[in-house]
């Protein structure tokens, strides 16, 4: 398994979300993963209050999950 990371930001006093790609994002926005903690610290900059957060428990997608994403992807790309 491969370690990745996620930012945590303050978004007001007490209420933390993660870092998201979604704007506007929501509590349930998917959270952005990043390979490097470099990635991530250079993402938390972005933010006032935020904190880097080791994922060891994410693993790579394996090889049939792989080949899958590529045809969602291709499908959803057709689709918009």
């Amino acid at each position: 398994m491969s370690k990745r990371y996620l930012v945590l930001f303050e978004v007001d006093e007490g209420e933390w979300l993660y870092a998201t790609s979604e704007n506007p994002f929501t509590a349930q926005s998917k959270p952005l993963i990043f390979e490097t903690k470099g990635e991530a610290e250079a993402h938390l900059l972005r933010y006032n209050n935020a904190h880097v957060l080791d994922q060891d428990d994410i693993r790579p997608f394996d090889k049939s999950e792989l080949e899958r994403a590529k045809v969602r992807a291709s499908v959803n790309s057709k689709e918009g």
